[in-house]
């Protein structure tokens, strides 16, 4: 059903194939079933009866606590119903809290898996090479900054969780928290790319301009790139940088 369900007695009839509600992604307007002429015909009321079977199933409590195992079991069951309300969002708004929760899920689905093989390959390399020796150290710290970025975004919204739960965490806007176990990896990589980072920070913050300028340019070029002592030097003084 690529075209909207029904549309025949809206107001809007005539312009009903080029109404898109999601245009503008920051304000979706009010979908055609709005309308207070709307009137629903048997697809589109199965397919919201369907949307709101599978919100109440989705949302079991006031917290939604999943593991890996449950959270994979709800993204297969509905991954279809998915497909099929994201046909209609750009003329429809009844299945709205469907489709933002399962996307919720769907997301802290993709990010515990992704990133979780992500970070097991990090420690992987980081076990690898002899971390006393300072080049492999900032190289792997840089190889893996946006691995930490990303890890960092999701972890901070357990900062605004009043859960105090002992064994989930919240990883997303909307409440998912998963189960710790299944965040082992992802706990342990960010936890040891924080503490060599803020071993480097701490180690060089007394690092000076005139020392920096000392070093040849492939190392000036280095120590930019990790993002280390120029920002440290930054910081201090924004109006002089000694490099053109």
């Amino acid at each position: 059903m690529d075209l909207p369900i029904d549309f025949q007695n809206t107001v809007i009839s005539n312009l009903v194939k080029d109404f898109n509600r999601t245009e503008d992604p920051f304000e979706w307007l009010p979908g055609l079933d709005s309308a207070t002429d709307f009137v629903p015909n048997s697809e589109y009321t199965d397919l919201l009866n369907r949307c709101d079977a599978a919100y109440s199933d989705i949302l079991t409590g006031d917290v939604l606590n999943y593991s890996m195992v449950e959270l994979k079991a709800v993204v297969d069951q509905y991954s279809e119903l998915f497909d099929e309300v994201e046909k209609q969002l750009r003329y429809y708004d009844g299945f709205d809290r469907f489709f933002y929760l399962f996307d919720a899920v769907f997301s802290a689905y993709l990010f515990t898996d992704k990133e979780g093989w992500n970070a097991y390959f990090a420690l992987d390399d980081y076990s690898k090479f002899d971390m006393s020796v300072e080049r492999n150290l900032t190289n792997w710290l840089f190889s893996y900054q946006d691995l930490n970025e990303k890890i960092a975004e999701h972890l901070f919204y357990n900062s605004d969780c009043d859960c105090n739960s002992q064994d989930y965490y919240r990883i997303s806007h909307l409440g998912i928290h998963i189960h710790k176990d299944d965040l082992s990896k992802i706990f342990e990589f960010s936890t040891l790319y924080c503490e060599n980072y803020s071993h480097l920070l701490k180690k060089y913050m007394d690092i000076t301009w005139e020392e920096f300028a000392s070093y040849t340019k492939e190392d000036q070029m280095y120590h930019l790139r990790d993002n280390l002592f120029y920002y440290i030097l930054r910081s201090r003084n924004k109006d002089y940088a000694p490099l053109p």
